[in-house]
Parts: structure tokens; sequence; C-alpha cells
């Protein structure tokens, strides 16, 4: 107890589980250690940086109180050395096993959070909790647009719970055809009733009430609109990404509301009937256009789900690419690699996540593919005129201008580096940019004038 109660003291936060964990498939040395946790890094995209660091002597030993660590898991036998490397005794795989059990925990959680039938059924609870705050408010403040979200989304339950069952019982494109025609009915009432309080219009009572509901809506949708399209994008369900529309919807709803309150307090209520229209509008838009893609579905054309993609995903994708190509660059400038063969084999051999247990466990070793991207990456590397080929690889002036431009800016390449463009020569004697744009500092001070 004096030894946990001195590792508790020394702040260690759980890395001592973490570095069992390391050792779970076999003895290793310190540098091998260090390794499994600069893999966190490349898992997450960060290949450019985790290069720098390591050749800046960033994650060494002693910055990741790895010494003081493998110190005190020998003090508390975990972990016994035999003077190279560091192996999990007895009572070490005890502990080992904890973190890793955690690890499948997480993984079935996970897995059944990706699950369609998941998001369908926590898609309904979410819609009658906030049906269940919002038909009150409406009520209370007399807003047409609140009114017709308040509706909407009680109908969205019940399309959840038409969606759910048409998973469960393998008609999906049946039960995303209910779904869109749900989503054309709703949106011709709320047309309606938007056009009848033209003609008879009202004064709507605000209350603190109905802006909170409107709030908590456009918070919930948002986030239920990121995870229906998520999941209905990875798992290629068409009804999940017409729910995630449909949430779409209610956060430009919510605040199209938000604004017809606030014109209520000004005296001009007008504008919750125009929002009213354009709510409307918008379902009715969305219900069309996903109509004819389902119309398409059963005359026997695949849905295009490319184009719902999320933009966040495509940037990280991008993101991902860009420090792949600058590892590469940093591989060959560092002189750890001078063919073709080494490159692909060093970084083919990096991205093995199965060899980190943590990550194996969570079954997300193999969630990113690069390895496959590599060869592609090369090519367009020496396409770009930043390597050159041949038998032996070598940094072009381009390339070396590249890795130049990012020393310049260490904090911005950090976050970065693929954006930093190096310098060509032209013909004319005069530079000019590859690819990316200048720094952020840069862009700022050419927009200012300066």
């Amino acid at each position: 107890m004096r030894g946990h109660r001195s590792y508790q003291r020394r702040g260690e936060h759980g890395q001592g589980w973490e570095v069992a964990a390391s050792l779970w498939g076999g003895p290793l040395t310190g540098e091998e250690i260090v390794e499994h946790f600069r893999s966190y890094l490349r898992f997450m995209g960060f290949f450019a940086i985790s290069e720098r660091l390591q050749r800046s002597g960033g994650e060494r030993r002693d910055d990741l109180r790895l010494d003081e660590t493998l110190a005190s898991l020998q003090e508390r036998d975990w972990v016994a050395f035999d003077g190279e490397r560091y192996a999990l005794t007895e009572r070490g795989r005890e502990e080992a096993a904890k973190p890793l059990a955690d690890m499948q925990r997480a993984r079935r959680l996970l897995a059944s959070a990706m699950q369609p039938a998941t998001v369908s059924r926590i898609t309904l609870y979410v819609h009658l909790a906030l049906a269940a705050v919002k038909l009150p408010a409406g009520l209370i403040s007399g807003s047409i647009g609140l009114l017709n979200d308040a509706t909407d989304t009680l109908l969205d339950a019940l399309s959840s719970l038409i969606v759910y069952a048409g998973i469960r019982a393998g008609k999906e494109r049946a039960a995303n055809a209910v779904l869109v025609v749900l989503m054309l009915g709703m949106g011709g009432y709320t047309f309606f009733e938007a056009l009848r309080r033209l003609l008879v219009p009202t004064q709507p009572e605000v209350e603190a009430f109905a802006f909170v509901a409107a709030i908590v809506s456009a918070l919930v949708c948002g986030a239920l609109w990121a995870y229906q399209r998520f999941v209905g994008w990875r798992k290629g369900s068409v009804a999940l990404i017409t729910q995630s529309v449909d949430s779409r919807n209610h956060v430009i709803v919510a605040g199209g509301v938000t604004a017809g309150l606030i014109a209520a307090l000004l005296r001009f209520p007008l504008l919750d009937t125009v929002v009213g229209l354009a709510v409307a509008a918008l379902i009715l838009r969305s219900a069309i256009e996903l109509a004819m893609e389902t119309i398409r579905s059963f005359g026997g054309d695949e849905v295009d789900l490319a184009r719902y993609k999320m933009s966040i995903v495509e940037r990280y994708e991008e993101f991902r690419k860009g420090q792949l190509a600058d590892w590469m660059l940093f591989l060959v400038d560092q002189g750890k690699v001078s063919t073709v063969e080494d490159l692909l084999g060093h970084v083919c051999e990096s991205l093995d996540f199965g060899r980190n247990p943590i990550l194996q466990e969570l079954g997300i070793s193999h969630l990113h593919e690069e390895t496959a991207s590599a060869e592609e990456t090369l090519a367009d590397l020496i396409a770009r005129g930043l390597l050159e080929g041949g038998d032996r690889l070598a940094l072009t002036p381009a390339g070396a201008a590249r890795i130049a431009a990012q020393r310049r800016y260490p904090k911005r390449g950090h976050l970065w580096p693929h954006h930093v463009a190096p310098a060509l020569p032209r013909p004319d004697g005069r530079a000019a940019v590859v690819s990316g744009s200048a720094p952020p500092r840069a862009r700022r001070a050419k927009r200012s004038g300066r």
C-alpha cells in the first residue's frame, strides 16, 4: 500500500497501467516502450509531428517520465528488468489485464453504438424527450415556428420507430420510403399553417421556457445529426442519412424559432410567420430531394452516399494525407530510408497498429489504411517534384525547401505542417508556390495590408 500511495503522489495518472499494457505482447526495451506511446500520435494521423518530436528529442524517456514509472513498477513487482528488456511479472500481467478488459468492454459498447438499429432507438428516445419540452413551450408561447417544430418532432419519433422496425426486419428501403412520405406530409402541413397565420396574424407570447426549448433543441439535434450522419455514411444506411437531414432541419428550425421569439419581443410578429414559411420550404425541399433518391433506389440505382460525407471527415482525411506526405519527406531527409522499398517497408511497419494491445482490444487497430495509399503518396511526391525517385531516394530543392519552411514555423508546423508550401523556381527565376498556402501569420498580415 505504501508503494501504491507513493505511485499516486508522483502523479502518473494511469501511465503505469499503460506501460504494463504495452508489455502484454512480450518484453520490450525502453525505446520500444516509447515507440508504443508514439504510435498513438501516428494512429491519430500526426505522422510528421511524431517524426519531428523524435528528431528534436521530444517524447524521450525523461519527457514521458518513463524511467520513474518503470522504477515504480519494479518496486511494486509488476515489471522485471534483465539488463536490456522489460517484461511483465505474474502480478504485472494481472494488472495489465485490467485496462485491456476495459478496452474490450469499450469495444463492445462502441460496436453497439455504431449499429443502425441502436442509432434509431436512441433517436426515438431523443425525439420523445424533445417533444415533451417543445410542445408545452409552443402552446404557452403560441409560436407557430415552435409548434410546427414540436409537431414535426413527434412525427420524427414515429418515423424513428418505423426505421428501427424496418432495420430489424431487413426492410430498410421500405422504412426510408415511409420516412420520406412523412417528411413530405409534414412540410405541406407546416406550409399550410404558416400561410394561415399570414392571413390571420397572432402575437406570440414570449416566455423564457420557449427560448430554453429552442436552444436545447438546437444543441441536441446538432449532436444527433452528427451521430446519424456518421453512422449512416459508415454503414451505408439511407434511412439514417434521411433522419440526419431531418435533424439538421431541426437545428435550422430552432434558430428560426429563436429569431421569431426575438421578433415578438420587438413587436414584429410577422417574422415568426415568415420563419414558419421558411421552415416549411426547407422541409419540403429536403423531402423532395430524398424522395428522388428513394425512387432511384427502387429503380435499382445505388444511392450515392458520398455527397453526404461529413465535411469534417473529409478535412481530417486531407490532414492525414498531408501528414503522411510530410512524414515520408522527413524520413528521406533524415537518411532513415534510401530506397523505395525501404520507405514503403518502414511506413507499413510503423503503421501496423495491431502491435498496440490497447488499440487492438478496442478493435480499431485497422481503422485507418494509410499503408494502402503509401505508394500513391510516394508517386505524388515524385510527380510534384518534391522527391527524386530511381535507385536511391533524395529530396529535390523543392522538397528541401518544404522541410526548411516547416523548421521556420515550428509552432504552426505542428498544427498545419502540410499547409506550409515550398517555393519552386520558375523559368523566369522567380519563386512559385507548389501547393498549400502561406503560414497563417503571413495570411493575416496580407489581409491587413502590412
